[in-house]
């Protein structure tokens, strides 16, 4: 009957990279389903190898590791070849029993230690991450990881340091268009005051213009007031205009030979209504009268007769 060999450390891991001949993978896998305390060395031998993965250092494999290694390597090449000669075969055996780690252990052993479920690895074994005396002394897990944990560091703090940038530019547009918005109702309120003072104001001229010959009658109104150069004009029903037209309204100062000034042009809406509020015009001028005109779009320096509409 022929005796197994014992399990060793080197076994374990030319399992795991699934280097041993297929007799030898067979063996350890008969061996590993009785026996709890090789499945856990296994697995403590798989987490090694991963780690030897992620370290960026090469390490050099334990020579009783790399020995084991060419001796299976060896062993596979004479399965290949018959031995003929008698004395080759005795050497080989000779060999084989004064080896300490292939030499067999009595069948009774082995049996034993399969029955009683135990795994001792041989006093020869020397595990990669394992203290040796042919090998470094072990890394510690910090040492390995205290570079990656700088880099996730410098990363959340990236990553930190974005997030606020971004609630800042956020925060710094909406005060942006709050401060915009605030402006817009400050000259909106500006404007509404300065409304209410032309049409309160009694120095204020009012002036009806009307156009007797349209139905219902075109007609309008302007509040002027000649010491601010303030003027709003409102006109109802009046015609539509072509395309390119607008209306254009004139202040036509007091006195003969006075040059009308332009105070704005409009477009009336489809129900015939327009205004125009405080354009601008010089501050002092006193008005005669005021007209009203038809000019291509965008005004005119002068009137264009015919005057439409005239108030006095």
């Amino acid at each position: 009957m022929t005796r197994q060999q014992p399990v060793t450390a080197e076994d374990l891991y030319l399992y795991a990279m699934q280097l041993l001949l297929p007799e030898e993978q067979t063996r350890l896998q008969e061996f590993l389903q009785h026996s709890p305390e090789a499945r856990k060395e296994l697995a403590n031998v798989h987490g090694d190898l991963v780690l030897l993965s992620l370290t960026p250092e090469q390490h050099t494999p334990p020579a009783l590791c790399r020995q084991r290694l060419l001796k299976q390597i060896a062993r596979g090449k004479k399965s290949q070849s018959a031995i003929h000669s008698v004395a080759d075969r005795a050497t080989a055996q000779h060999a084989i029993a004064t080896d300490p780690i292939l030499a067999p252990e009595p069948a009774a052993e082995r049996l034993s230690a399969i029955r009683d479920d135990s795994y001792t690895p041989s006093p020869e074994a020397s595990l990669p991450f394992r203290s040796s005396q042919e090998e470094e002394p072990q890394r510690n897990i910090l040492t390995r990881l205290l570079p990656w944990a700088g880099w996730a560091l410098a990363a959340g703090l990236a990553a930190s340091t974005f997030s606020l940038w971004h609630k800042s530019e956020t925060l710094q547009q909406t005060a942006t268009t709050a401060n915009a918005k605030a402006a817009h109702i400050a000259t909106e309120s500006d404007n509404s005051l300065r409304v209410l003072d032309v049409l309160r104001n009694s120095a204020a001229q009012r002036f009806q213009l009307t156009k007797q010959s349209s139905q219902p009658i075109a007609n309008a109104r302007v509040t002027y007031v000649s010491e601010t150069g303030s003027l709003i004009f409102q006109g109802a029903n009046l015609d539509q205009l072509p395309a390119g037209k607008v209306y254009e309204l004139w202040l036509i100062p007091v006195g003969e030979g006075r040059t009308p000034i332009p105070a704005g042009t409009f477009r009336p809406d489809e129900r015939g209504y327009a205004s125009i509020v405080l354009p601008d015009i010089p501050k002092g001028v006193v008005a005669g009268t005021f007209g009203v005109t038809m000019e291509e779009e965008g005004g005119a320096k002068n009137p264009t007769l015919p005057i439409l509409m005239i108030g006095a």
